[in-house]
């Protein structure tokens, strides 16, 4: 079980009216997770907006239905946020100092009392749009996270809506990250509840250097060490492409697996919708963590299939993939299916598998 399984079983569930037969069971929590981000927010909440970029982002999450409350979660490498248009000398001093050998000079602490004045100005400024006067208040800042690793100072606003967050710094990835949750001024009582909920499972890094990515009813851990390179979500179909180097992972989540299985068998449609040919592959069964059998392939590319990964991976040939490892199966629970491919150099091992099992995609 995942650590933000733990989490959100641990948090207090919506009440369910009970009926004449039986007790209804309550909704799964939802985990999000991109980037490096990750947390744990009511039933049926769903990633809506998201960047691609790692150093410097954003992920929102709606809340289902009519409902106006919101997440919103920014991240920024604490490195730039104070940085201002570059001289020469601070172009080729780094260069300098690591062909003498000298260690960088001490980065001072992110400023984050005026970060936050500027979110604030910013929400401020929205709200003199609206025509409605603007109320914040600031707390004192404090060291928090398990090893204390945080300094953050909690904020709320009041004007064209209402908002509740926190800005802080982690001194373990260097990111400075505001999260705030938004809603209508009436609102009060849900804003209050979903912050509390998401800054107690809130995190910014990974702890093992597996970056969970978790977004409509997937959740994969894929090394740190990966880049997100290509997405694709919809309702029906789901994939997120990673890569480093030359090597890639691909993850597919597909919906309306009785639908699909009425005219392919599994391994029909894998290889219908993998990257290389499967023809030339040994094949065989495997049983996942999960306990759902996966119709596994694995073998060596062929100079075609190399070239098409190189031309996917935009030349990127380092380390160069040479093997592929693909599997596929169905979940019947969720009705879908679900597929991890790992096209690897000959130092990789494992990966596939590692990824594989890690798959959470019914509990």
């Amino acid at each position: 079980m995942t650590d933000e399984s733990m989490l959100a079983q641990s948090l207090p569930r919506p009440h369910k009216k009970r009926t004449l037969l039986n007790e209804l069971p309550p909704l799964p929590m939802t985990v999000i997770g991109w980037q490096g981000i990750r947390c744990v927010l009511p039933p049926e909440w769903n990633l809506t907006s998201f960047s691609m970029e790692r150093e410097a982002g954003y992920i929102r999450a709606d809340a289902p239905g009519d409902a106006a409350v919101t997440v919103q979660i920014r991240w920024q490498d604490a490195a730039e946020t104070d940085r201002k248009v570059g001289t020469l000398y601070d172009v080729f001093a780094p260069k300098v100092r690591k062909l003498l050998g000298r260690p960088a000079p001490q980065q001072k602490p992110p400023d984050l009392r005026r970060l936050l004045n500027k979110v604030l100005k910013d929400a401020g400024k929205s709200a003199k749009k609206a025509g409605t006067s603007f109320e914040s208040s600031t707390r004192p800042e404090k060291v928090e996270g398990d090893e204390l690793e945080r300094t953050a100072i909690p904020f709320s606003w009041v004007g064209g809506g209402r908002g509740q967050g926190k800005i802080w710094h982690c001194t373990k990835c260097n990111r400075v990250v505001v999260a705030q949750v938004i809603g209508i001024a009436r609102d009060g009582g849900q804003v209050q509840s979903v912050a509390a909920g998401l800054f107690a499972t809130l995190r910014d890094h990974s702890d093992d250097s597996l970056d969970l990515w978790a977004l409509y009813d997937l959740q994969v851990k894929i090394p740190e060490t990966f880049k997100l390179h290509q997405q694709q979500v919809m309702s029906g179909h789901l994939r997120l492409v990673f890569i480093r180097g030359g090597e890639m992972i691909v993850i597919d989540r597909w919906g309306l697996a009785s639908m699909t299985l009425k005219k392919f068998k599994l391994e029909e449609w894998l290889a219908t919708n993998v990257t290389v040919r499967l023809k030339s592959m040994d094949a065989s069964v495997l049983t996942l963590q999960s306990g759902h059998e996966a119709h596994y392939y694995t073998g060596r590319l062929n100079l075609m299939d190399r070239f098409k990964v190189f031309r996917s991976a935009r030349g990127l040939a380092r380390p160069l993939a040479v093997r592929f490892e693909g599997g596929v199966w169905l979940c019947e629970d969720q009705n879908r299916i679900y597929s991890v491919q790992a096209l690897t150099s000959r130092k990789t091992t494992g990966l596939w598998k590692m990824v594989a099992d890690s798959v959470i995609c019914c509990q």
